[in-house]
């Protein structure tokens, strides 16, 4: 991928799953990165994993907008300048929306929808005029749908959604490139780092992401996304195919994940296997 030599890029939510496997990809491809998170003992293991003289640490908590200008000017001087920067940070919620206090729901919005805002609204102050700029937003099939005991989660996916179309159509003459990145089933850690409704720990890996892609492998076909200029785009094995489910015949794909949405899933996967075959 010659396209992402010398890329200056800048990945938030880089300390674990998608956001360090983007990492690894972008050192490959000879691109300058800077990586963000909250955890920065983390980021220090991975630059010592993967030793390279272009990656910078710029430590981050998106859930702290007021530092967010400051931290994106920091971002913007390290390479004089950015060409891609991914928008990848979040958490998950997983409950009941009844059993969800909306503390959390609060905290939920804060990292996963207001961030990302408030970091691409500095963004668009600082870049030149004449200067192109990538930006891609991590959403999730929830983005597109809501199931069972992710009702905050999908509220926030659905927001990027919303915003990120309308902020597209707005700076469409105006050298921004919006990527709306949709992962279906990866393995990463975001469920077992998640909370439940009443703030505590969720502590527990969600089955279906047991069985998910790989980070890496997922993060290699977002760079793929991204360099061919696709504004959305989904990620994934056969469940991504959901999305195309619901857009064609919504009522029959809501009732389908109104019980055992994850079981529904794996058999509108084994259809699609079958047809296939």
């Amino acid at each position: 991928m010659d396209f992402w030599e010398n890329k200056r890029v800048w990945v938030i939510g880089a300390s674990s799953g998608i956001g360090e496997g983007l990492l690894k990809c972008l050192v490959r491809e000879g691109a300058k990165v800077i990586i963000s998170a909250r955890r920065t003992e983390r980021m220090e293991e991975l630059t010592r994993e993967i030793p390279s003289s272009r990656v910078r640490i710029l430590p981050l908590d998106v859930e702290l907008h007021q530092s967010l200008d400051v931290k994106t000017a920091e971002a913007w001087k390290i390479f004089e300048g950015l060409d891609v920067v991914f928008l990848n940070a979040g958490i998950s919620v997983r409950d009941l929306a009844t059993d969800t206090s909306l503390a959390m729901e609060k905290k939920l919005m804060d990292i996963n929808f207001w961030g990302p805002v408030v970091v691409a609204k500095a963004l668009m102050n600082l870049k030149p005029a004449d200067q192109p700029l990538q930006i891609a937003i991590t959403s999730s099939l929830s983005g597109k749908y809501g199931v069972p005991k992710l009702a905050s989660y999908a509220a926030s996916k659905h927001a990027l959604h919303g915003y990120f179309e309308s902020l597209r159509a707005e700076t469409a003459k105006c050298n921004v490139m919006i990527h709306l990145v949709i992962p279906g089933f990866v393995k990463t850690e975001i469920t077992v780092a998640g909370y439940k409704g009443d703030g505590s720990p969720n502590g527990k890996m969600q089955q279906a992401l047991q069985r998910g892609m790989d980070p890496e492998k997922c993060a290699r076909l977002i760079l793929k996304g991204v360099q061919q200029g696709k504004e959305e785009f989904v990620v994934g094995g056969m469940e991504r195919l959901t999305v195309w489910f619901n857009r064609i015949f919504p009522s029959l794909n809501r009732r389908l994940i109104r019980s055992n949405p994850l079981q529904k899933l794996q058999q509108i996967k084994n259809f699609f296997r079958i047809k296939k075959d």
